[in-house]
């Protein structure tokens, strides 16, 4: 999957997903503050399943790679931001 994702990073335009980004780091921290450690015997309504990490974790740099190649973390960094005067 990571492969296949990389690939169309390669090819360029790329436009980020900032919902799909949020979505994957939320998902990552619900599994991350699991107090079942993926064990299945424990699992309770709503927990994730630790089968998930890999395509969680791989979701999260292929998406925070497309914000930066397609330079809107830059354009994110040139804005003024107002002082307090």
């Amino acid at each position: 999957m990571f492969d296949t994702m990389w690939a169309f990073l390669q090819m360029g335009s790329q436009k980020s997903n900032y919902p799909l980004l949020r979505e994957y780091c939320l998902a990552l921290r619900k599994l991350m503050t699991q107090k079942t450690a993926g064990q299945t015997r424990y699992k309770k309504r709503g927990n994730l399943p630790f089968e998930n990490l890999e395509r969680i974790k791989n979701g999260i740099v292929i998406e925070a790679m497309a914000l930066v190649l397609s330079g809107e973390l830059d354009a994110f960094y040139r804005q003024e931001v107002p002082t307090d005067e």
